[in-house]
């Protein structure tokens, strides 16, 4: 019987992906025979295929897409667990369409690594919002992150026999208590529940208060799926009244919070307290004129841009996709290179298709640029999990 080895795809390169015919595609797997295997016992599950995803190394002459490889059927999966394989096959899934549509991309490698990129953020999102045990890699951020991933399905077994320790700045660790959920605050609570800190490494602090924001976090995406204030409210107020049961258990003082009693008390006394109680600490407004390293290393993270107007996303997405693969030293030539490229491209196209409000393009250089960068490029507000540098910061 003849069956498919499991596909994998490492971070797109430019020997790797599409090339040697146009509209490019990406180099096939081998096929090979090999004996059926035996029925596996009816308790065990299936994996989906090597995990992360990766792509073939060994590019062809003429290179054609092989059939996307499917996740386990639903059946060979307990319905009571192997969830961390659904998840897993889940982003596979994800992953395969988005590469396919790269492939026919004007510039395909940026697009793969993009779309790469993406889908683990979202099936580190998917993993953070579980109960059970992260995916190790999740446990990073930005471009550690990414490495971590780059590394592929054959360095799990390493990276699971030697402690992995996750990036953890207890600077950037939130700050205590968190605010009572609200109206006001609660479409911070979602949009921005991604790019708060995930759990701390082995080697990182633990204790009632890291419980507490972990418990809220998994709970907050749970009621963020359906889109619940009152089902925020009830997990604050509970993970609170468990907080304050379990510092009551131990010899060190307790939060004069937890003194106050139950009740309402308590509730107002911990809303009162909370140092960013509209959840807005991931929330930034920055300038794209100049990026610099600093810049860079935030934008290159985990972000969500909040600032909708054109330009901002095209030139900042192309910026990105470019630039954030690079290694550091070379990262803010790149944006600048991509910035100018971007706004000559946007100045040559059709009135019809971008209106340019300010009338930047219709001015010379050097005015036509500082015109973007006062006016275009200038309050761009994003969420980010690596804080940028602060305004009026020289770099």
């Amino acid at each position: 019987m003849w069956h498919r080895r499991a596909w994998s795809c490492s971070t797109p390169t430019s020997s790797n992906c599409c090339r040697r015919r146009w509209p490019p595609r990406c180099s096939p797997t081998s096929w090979r025979r090999v004996p059926r295997p035996p029925a596996p016992p009816p308790r065990l599950a299936q994996h989906p295929g090597r995990f992360p995803p990766r792509l073939a190394h060994g590019p062809r002459r003429h290179p054609s897409l092989p059939p996307a490889p499917r996740a386990p059927p639903t059946r060979a999966l307990p319905p009571t667990a192997f969830a961390h394989l659904r998840r897993q096959a889940a982003a596979l899934d994800a992953f395969r369409p988005r590469l396919n549509a790269c492939c026919h991309h004007d510039t395909p490698l940026p697009c793969a690594r993009r779309a790469w990129m993406d889908v683990l953020d979202g099936f580190c999102t998917d993993e953070f919002g579980v109960k059970t045990r992260q995916f190790h890699c999740c446990r990073q951020h930005g471009a550690a992150r990414r490495r971590c991933f780059a590394q592929g399905p054959d360095a799990i077994t390493e990276a699971a026999a030697t402690a992995v320790v996750a990036v953890w700045d207890p600077v950037a660790e939130p700050p205590f208590p968190p605010g009572e959920p609200t109206a006001a605050n609660m479409g911070n609570i979602c949009q921005l529940r991604g790019l708060r800190p995930g759990p701390p490494g082995p080697s990182g602090r633990s204790g009632p208060r890291v419980r507490l924001r972990l418990r809220l976090e998994r709970d907050y995406g749970r009621c963020c799926r359906n889109g619940s204030l009152a089902c925020a409210q009830d997990a604050w107020r509970k993970g609170l009244e468990r907080f304050c049961r379990e510092e009551a258990a131990v010899k060190t003082g307790q939060h004069r919070c937890c003194q106050r009693g139950g009740g309402r008390a308590r509730g107002r006394c911990f809303a009162a307290a909370a140092p960013h109680p509209a959840y807005d600490r991931e929330l930034h407004n920055v300038s794209l004129a100049r990026p610099g390293p600093a810049l860079l290393r935030s934008l290159c993270g985990p972000t969500r841009l909040l600032t909708k107007r054109r330009p901002v996303p095209e030139l900042l997405g192309a910026m990105t996709a470019a630039c954030c693969p690079l290694p550091p030293e070379e990262q803010s030539a790149c944006a600048q290179e991509q910035l100018s490229q971007g706004i000559a491209t946007l100045c040559a196209t059709p009135r019809d298709a971008w209106r340019d409000p300010q009338g930047c393009c219709s001015r010379g250089d050097p005015e036509r640029r500082h015109c973007f960068d006062t006016t275009y490029l200038a309050q761009v507000t994003l969420g980010a999990a690596v804080a940028p540098p602060p305004p009026g910061y020289k770099e």
